[in-house]
């Protein structure tokens, strides 16, 4: 491995290749090779010609935060083979992955390629270790062959990461279910830290320079980390995760955010604790993740699931670049590659996480709300006739003020009810209720038990063909039902059942009061002249004599 046999000088910015060459036995081969200080970081390399593909070789590495460079080839008979590279020329050099790739001076030429012993490369103010500690020697023609299918494949995997985002957006705007927000904020972060990394915003952006992708880097990455802890405290379901947890999971997350913003320098050169801080703040979320998902198991979260399947590949992979971050160990490069294809397979994972728990909350309201009906329901029915109550009368009545469905209020009585009690007893004259009420259910007006023996109709206009028939016509053959079916199911009850009604006319502006006293003083009047009968208008204007019957009804009309 290079990282292994590359050694480390630090000089002003004034130091060149010559004077670097003098004091080439003052290089740094240890373990703190990376610990360098100066504006000017030289690298020197074992040029191994046998283990690299012919043709031209690169020099790569992490290209973040870095900027102007130089290369020198150094040949068996001293002599020297040198490229300076601005900060434009560096970042233009870029490959997959975010690296640079700066050729080796002299190795497109097989004859010279075969004399170059060591490789001495010159770095002004690198911001982090990785730019050094992920150097390496390359083919140029195999990494050239490889920057578009690598390109591609990173589009793809930030195409199908952003796709999540959109319906995210349409389904917060239809439900405001605040953990869609922050899963959304974990996917653009996500996306951007890929679509920074991988190089592809140099495609973009070809002005940009390593500074912008240094930042986008580190600070998209801590963004989708802390949106993370916000979207898992919000997604699991209510009381899956205890209160104290839910504090602790939001300031481990949020911790990274202060870490970033403190120790993370984008000028005055080259910080190794910064970096090694900056990898080390996401140890606590890391363990509290673990920690949480346990705990949330634990106590039956469903939810939780998806987050378990799509967060232990990532946390394995995201312990790994931790530990290399705070320089524990090199780690195996490839894995850079793996943690680009979990952070999609999470994004989707999750994005099936999220569609679940939309359809627990969809089924949990749409169960609220039938439980609601069916209170409402309750609460406006009457418990022996199965119709409605007074309550639900008061209220089709508010309904009709701007409907207009019902012209015309009736108050239905049925005469001599108490002696049916203390003849028959209250079981029968329950069951007398009962079959009114069910009848009155037939009819295609809206019907209520408002008390005792008494019921409200609000009565329908009739059809066309009906439209001058007065609604007392209609009520005179609602009572003729009604004793029938009286009759018909309670032959216990040797004497006819009769009804007494009163009809008042619903105008526009009238209160449900002011109608129902009305239609309560023709009620009052239908009792006192005989009961058994109809009164749609002021008894005075009666002729007197009407006497109740017992298969029809007096109905006085006007």
């Amino acid at each position: 491995m290079v990282s292994d046999e590359l050694c480390t000088y630090s000089t002003s910015k004034n130091g060149s290749i010559a004077d670097v060459l003098k004091i080439a036995d003052r290089f740094d081969c240890s373990e703190r090779k990376y610990a360098v200080s100066g504006p000017r970081v030289w690298v020197k390399i074992p040029f191994m010609d046998s283990e690299i593909k012919d043709g031209a070789v690169e020099i790569q590495g992490d290209s973040s935060g870095l900027s102007s460079m130089s290369v020198h080839a150094v040949l068996d008979d001293g002599s020297i083979r040198s490229a300076s590279f601005s900060e434009r020329e560096v970042t233009r050099s870029w490959r997959p992955k975010g690296n640079f790739g700066l050729a080796v001076p002299g190795s497109e030429d097989p004859q010279i390629r075969r004399k170059i012993q060591e490789i001495y490369v010159s770095m002004d103010n690198p911001k982090i270790a990785s730019s050094i500690l992920f150097m390496q020697l390359a083919s140029k023609e195999t990494s050239d062959n490889l920057k578009l299918p690598l390109s591609v494949m990173f589009a793809a995997l930030c195409g199908m990461a952003i796709i999540p985002l959109f319906y995210n957006i349409f389904f917060y705007a239809a439900l405001r279910h605040s953990f869609l927000l922050w899963h959304s904020l974990t996917i653009a972060g996500s996306v951007i830290y890929t679509f920074s990394s991988s190089g592809l915003i140099f495609i973009a952006f070809a002005d940009a320079s390593m500074t912008t992708k240094f930042f986008l880097n580190y600070w998209s990455l801590t963004i989708a980390i802390a949106a993370s802890g916000f979207f898992l405290v919000r997604f699991v379901e209510p009381g899956k995760i205890a209160k104290w947890l839910e504090s602790v999971i939001l300031i481990s997350a949020v911790f990274p955010v202060f870490v970033t913003a403190l120790a993370l320098r984008f000028d005055g050169g080259y910080n190794l604790e910064g970096r090694i801080y900056f990898h080390s703040a996401f140890l606590p979320y890391f363990f509290v993740v673990i920690y949480s998902m346990f705990h949330a198991w634990q106590r039956g979260s469903k939810a939780i699931w998806f987050q378990i399947i799509a967060w232990t590949p990532i946390l394995c992979l995201t312990l790994d670049r931790i530990l290399r971050g705070m320089d524990v160990y090199v780690g195996i490069l490839s894995l850079d590659y793996a943690l680009y294809f979990v952070l999609i397979i999470e994004t989707i994972v999750l994005a099936f996480g999220v569609a679940h728990r939309i359809m627990q909350l969809r089924l949990k309201h749409e169960a609220t709300l039938r439980k609601q009906i069916e209170l409402t329901r309750l609460a406006e029915t009457d418990g022996l006739t199965a119709i409605g109550n007074r309550r639900a009368f008061e209220n089709a009545y508010e309904l009709n003020r701007t409907e207009r469905k019902y012209k015309h209020l009736a108050i239905l009585d049925i005469d001599f009810f108490k002696r049916i009690n203390d003849r028959y007893g209250h079981e029968v004259g329950d069951d007398v209720l009962r079959i009114v009420g069910s009848e009155l259910s037939k009819t295609r007006h809206f019907t209520a038990r408002i008390g005792g023996e008494e019921f409200a109709l609000l009565v329908a206009s009739d059809g066309r063909e009906n439209r001058k028939a007065p609604p007392s016509a209609e009520l005179t053959r609602i009572c003729e039902n009604l004793i029938r079916a009286v009759h018909c199911q309670m032959p216990i009850i040797k004497e006819p059942v009769t009804f007494s009604v009163g009809i008042a006319a619903i105008e526009k502006q009238s209160s449900l009061r002011s109608v129902m006293a009305v239609a309560d003083r023709r009620l009052y009047e239908a009792k006192n002249n005989g009961r058994n009968q109809v009164i749609s208008f002021e008894l005075p204007q009666l002729q007197s004599g009407g006497s109740p019957l017992n298969d029809r009804l007096d109905v006085a009309s006007g």
